[in-house]
């Protein structure tokens, strides 16, 4: 009786132990459209700006600084520099950089300008290049996703650029790449403004003017 008993605890329990295996393998994957993007802080220097993100479980510090005659941009993951970008710019604050997640995936932007407000008289023309910014499916590395230099600039003589949010009275915000001359003050108007969407079955942003 007490072999029956024994035969019969140990069938339960691999009968049990194998629909574990079996349900916790039938789980799907922790996808991207369920990571959660949440700024934590932001630290200001003289030189030097880092915000701080929640990504998930993971942190991730997207930095600017200003070195020399270069805005220099790049992300961190722990103690890691996983992305470095720069261009021309006299002082931090003609770089801006934020993060947004579309179609489930992570993604930042950075604006480096060599002006960013009305052209003094006897000033050089202005000039400045933005990128977006994201993680391969394939590899897992940072790289850019969408580049400023490669889309149809109508003033390239001087302009100022602008990748980040957008927001009509009608629409939800949407990220939009934009030139222009002024295009940092009150009355600036884009030149040229472009719509961009993320599709992650092609892993490309797609563009229409508007």
């Amino acid at each position: 009786m007490k072999k029956y008993q024994m035969s019969l605890l140990l069938i339960l329990s691999i009968a049990v132990l194998t629909a574990a295996v079996t349900a916790s393998a039938a789980l799907p994957p922790v996808s991207g459209a369920q990571l959660i993007l949440k700024p934590v802080r932001m630290e200001q220097g003289k030189d030097v700006r880092r915000s701080y993100y929640q990504v998930g479980t993971a942190e991730i510090k997207a930095t600017l600084a200003q070195m020399g005659t270069q805005i220099h941009f790049t992300l961190w993951e722990g103690k890691q520099n996983v992305f470095h970008f720069s261009a021309p710019a006299s002082r931090l604050g003609l770089g801006s950089s934020g993060a947004f997640m579309s179609d489930g995936h992570l993604f930042f932007y950075c604006n480096i300008n060599t002006r960013a407000g009305w052209r003094p008289p006897g000033a050089p023309p202005a000039s400045g290049r933005a990128v977006i910014v994201g993680k391969s499916p394939v590899d897992g590395a940072w790289r850019i996703c969408v580049d400023s230099s490669d889309y149809y600039n109508p003033i390239p003589d001087d302009f100022q650029v602008y990748i980040g949010s957008v927001q009509h009275s009608a629409d939800h915000p949407y990220i939009a790449l934009a030139f222009g001359r002024e295009l940092y003050t009150d009355t600036g108007r884009p030149a040229v403004r472009y719509r961009l969407d993320y599709h992650a079955d092609t892993d490309q942003f797609t563009y229409e003017e508007e």
